[in-house]
């Protein structure tokens, strides 16, 4: 009778065990640490709806999809940012105009990667002045000396042939409309939702976005700004900041709930119509292609000459693209991202 090898079965049981373990183990797939978020300080001005593509990439988390840890802070001002950037804080930012135009005349390497919207800041006045002329001799808030409300209200200044206006430098934009409510100043340049709300306690717009359109305004008020030399060798983190920015305008035109939850947080407005006027507003000036206009960066140079916010011969001797480098963009138009968004 066959007696089997007690010893030798439970070795050969030991070994099948081990061999099944092994097999299980190597196929569960392991899965590889979580890479880290690559932080992004991103410093920006204002708090309205040129801004809100940057509030839903931050609050929907598409930033952090792309890889980002994007710090949203507010400054008051363009001007503010551009100090930041260039002392080292900040290597992006989210503002446009007339500081770049002035920081690249000057040496400076802060240009515009991504153009989101135009010239529509308002002038918003007390109710009895009823037309441009009647600016005269009168005082206009605005944020800071050399941001964007200060060219435009140059703008609208010279175009009505007022030269005795006094422009008063309050900080920031609800600081600006603060003033108008105390009766400090009988003007002030805001923005929505800050302009709309002026125009509901009674106070009236006397420019707005139709009136820059008639003059031939074109220029970027709102945009991606980044220091070149670190942009270029981070080029990755650049179209990865782009393209976050890009999903957040495609989810502002997709989830109008979300948008306006997220515009109700940071602008602290619970107006129902208020937020809807905004996000309106949103739709109708936040551009779908960010692409920088080389037309549109001349016109505000040689705008800003006229206007004696630049030195002429800088101007002229500096070329275009000095101001802007649409690099980025084109190749997230080229990989095919853009185009699959908006399908």
């Amino acid at each position: 009778m066959f007696r089997p090898n007690t010893r030798l079965l439970q070795r050969s049981n030991f070994a099948i065990v081990f061999v099944l373990v092994l097999v299980i183990w190597l196929a569960i797939p392991v899965s590889s640490p979580a890479q880290p978020l690559t932080k992004v300080a991103f410093p920006y001005s204002p708090i309205n709806s040129s801004s809100l593509p940057w509030m839903i990439a931050k609050d929907a988390k598409i930033f952090e999809k792309h890889g980002l840890d994007v710090d949203l802070v507010y400054f008051g001002a363009s001007s503010l940012i551009l100090q930041t950037m260039l002392s080292g804080g900040a290597n992006y930012a989210g503002f446009a105009g007339p500081a770049i135009i002035s920081n690249v005349l000057k040496g400076g390497d802060v240009i515009t990667v991504a153009a989101l919207t135009p010239l529509s800041i308002s002038l918003l006045t007390k109710p009895t002045i009823e037309k441009g002329e009647d600016l005269r001799g009168k005082k206009i808030g605005i944020s800071r000396l050399g941001a964007v409300p200060h060219l435009a209200i140059q703008l609208i200044l010279d175009k009505f042939h007022v030269k005795d206006a006094t422009i008063l430098q309050m900080g920031g934009q609800p600081e600006a409309a603060t003033a108008l409510r105390r009766g400090i100043v009988d003007g002030a340049m805001v923005s929505a939702p800050l302009s709309f709300q002026l125009i509901k306690e009674g106070f009236r717009e006397l420019v707005g976005a139709p009136e820059y359109q008639k003059l031939g305004i074109q220029f970027t008020s709102q945009g991606i700004a980044a220091r070149r030399g670190y942009a270029a060798k981070n080029r990755d983190v650049t179209i990865r900041l782009i393209k976050g920015t890009l999903e957040g305008i495609r989810t502002m035109w997709a989830n109008e709930s979300l948008a306006k939850k997220i515009l109700a947080k940071y602008s602290r407005q619970s107006d129902a119509e208020l937020l809807d006027r905004t996000y309106k507003d949103a739709l109708a000036t936040v551009a779908r292609d960010p692409t920088t206009a080389r037309d549109g960066v001349v016109s505000m140079a040689r705008l800003m000459a006229e206007l004696g916010l630049a030195e002429r011969a800088a101007v002229n001797a500096t070329p275009a693209e000095s101001f802007f480098d649409n690099s980025y963009l084109d190749e997230i138009k080229q990989s095919g991202f853009y185009k699959e968004l908006w399908k």
